[in-house]
């Protein structure tokens, strides 16, 4: 299973979050990472970002990135959304 949770941050505070899940093994990992951002959006209703070289960078090391003004085409009314992946049956 692959679970991916999606924090809103504003001014240090969390001001949205939600788990989104994945139990299919059909499709890769960066595409079952995509299909969990879109539904984080989705639910909260934020617009889907760009993902950059600089959160790929941070997810193949860390398994998390942080978002900024810089991954969005429109201005966002919170500081940051974060990305972390908290379970991840594959084997590594």
């Amino acid at each position: 299973m692959f679970r991916l949770w999606g924090i809103v941050r504003k001014n240090n505070k969390i001001i949205m979050d939600m788990v989104s899940e994945y139990n299919g093994a059909d499709l890769s990992e960066q595409d079952r990472l995509h299909r969990c951002i879109e539904e984080i959006c989705y639910n909260l209703d934020l617009e889907r970002p760009i993902w950059l070289e600089k959160n790929q960078r941070e997810y193949q090391e860390y398994k998390r990135t942080v978002l900024t003004q810089d991954n969005f085409i429109e201005r966002i009314n919170f500081d940051t959304l974060e990305l972390e992946v908290i379970s991840d049956d594959e084997p590594l």
